[in-house]
């Protein structure tokens, strides 16, 4: 609950995904990241791409696994639609908090929970991954490769509550299904792979090439 808010009035500096993705606010926040992530290192080349990776991962390490507590453990489904998510953003121009407006998807009310997660990627994940992606030092595939790991990560931290049946559906829907239900090619299709007896991530993040930063402990990069 630090960094969600929920059905409380936004902070006026607060901005929803149509106001925070243009240039002229994404690039001064993603700038101020790199200044904070650099600062020991002036001398060092700046690599946006790793750069964007990480401040992506702060973007929906705080608030897909919410959204998908929110959809499959509640009879009534939340309203994922970016323009009721006003973030405000860390001193360090990574995204910091949500705050909610919190409304019914009444329309996803009756919905199975491959239905309402597919629904979520449709109308929330794919509108930012565009918003991000767009400025042109980051390409798509490297973000939905962050976020298959998250959401398979999490899947696995709602084991308790979910049924095997729904666990399964989901895991298949989300990484072994080339399209979403609209037929559109599934992002997280393949993001995490069957490898060495387990479900792993495809490929690495990049976090490791900004300095101080060290490898996930599970990096697919073989270390020297």
């Amino acid at each position: 609950l630090d960094s969600v808010k929920l059905g409380e009035e936004a902070p006026a500096a607060c901005m929803p995904l149509a106001n925070w993705s243009q240039p002229e606010t994404f690039l001064p926040l993603t700038h101020l990241y790199s200044d904070h992530l650099y600062r020991d290192h002036p001398h060092t080349p700046r690599e946006a791409k790793p750069l964007q990776s990480l401040w992506a991962q702060w973007y929906f390490g705080l608030i897909v696994p919410p959204m998908m507590m929110a959809l499959l453990l509640e009879p009534r489904a939340l309203d994922c639609s970016p323009e009721h998510f006003h973030i405000e953003f860390h001193e360090t121009g990574r995204p910091a908090c949500y705050w909610l407006d919190v409304r019914e998807d009444e329309d996803a009310r009756y919905l199975s929970a491959r239905q309402r997660i597919d629904r979520m990627i449709q109308r929330h994940l794919l509108p930012v991954v565009q918003g991000i992606e767009q400025h042109g030092d980051i390409n798509a595939k490297l973000i939905w490769n962050n976020t298959g790991y998250l959401m398979h990560w999490f899947l696995g931290e709602l084991k308790p509550f979910l049924d095997e049946d729904t666990l399964v559906s989901l895991e298949h829907a989300l990484f072994f299904s080339r399209e979403l239900l609209n037929g559109a090619d599934n992002p997280l299709y393949r993001t995490m792979i069957p490898r060495d007896g387990a479900m792993q991530r495809r490929s690495c993040c990049q976090r490791y090439r900004i300095p101080d930063v060290q490898r996930c402990g599970d990096c697919t990069l073989k270390c020297a």
